[in-house]
């Protein structure tokens, strides 16, 4: 019973204690402040223009390089993104060459782990594709585009819509990352 009787007094005290603090104009100050000029952030440096090697499909079933000078961030999931965004493009040199893939793709998503595996997520193929050749150089393009240009990875998987597969024509093994293979590039 005593512990009650102490905190009604405890509460009696507070609001006598604030009632005296409202009366006394205790409502708190608030202090303008003028502000002269406004700081202006500097605008970020673009990335600096590098080379880099693209693959892309010949009708030989060969690939086959094209350089371009593109402004290269120093992280190495930006520097892959860049790599996929010019893949998508397709050739420029040349119109013997082909897109390295077949249908209207982007890239999804990129990560990159601690043992240098980046798994590059693009977006899925609308119909089932068809033929060795199609899938050899949509995989080795990418893997050996990826590779080529960011030294930091030393393997590539592929994922379609977010998932892993096993294959996409029934030809190659892409449930699992791929190293650069230097026997689809054309010699040039």
């Amino acid at each position: 019973m005593n512990w009650r009787v102490g905190l009604i007094a405890l509460a009696a005290v507070a609001s006598v204690a604030l009632l005296l603090w409202l009366l006394q104009g205790g409502s708190p100050q608030v202090e303008q402040v003028e502000i002269l000029d406004v700081i202006e952030l500097p605008t970020p440096t673009p990335a600096p223009e590098q080379r880099v090697i693209l693959l892309f499909a010949g009708s030989d079933g060969m690939l086959h390089p094209e350089l371009r000078s593109v402004p290269l961030p120093d992280e190495v999931h930006e520097r892959i993104r860049t790599v996929m965004n010019e893949l998508f493009e397709g050739p420029r040199s040349t119109p013997r060459l082909s897109p390295l893939v077949p249908y209207e793709a982007s890239l999804q998503a990129v990560f990159v782990d601690q043992h240098g595996n980046a798994y590059v997520d693009l977006t899925a193929p609308p119909t089932p594709l068809t033929g060795s050749s199609t899938e050899l150089m949509l995989a080795y393009g990418v893997v050996n585009s990826i590779i080529l240009n960011c030294p930091e990875v030393t393997a590539v998987q592929i994922l379609f819509g977010g998932h892993e597969v096993d294959t996409l024509t029934g030809h190659l093994d892409l449930s699992r990352p791929l190293v650069l293979n230097k026997r689809f590039i054309a010699a040039s």
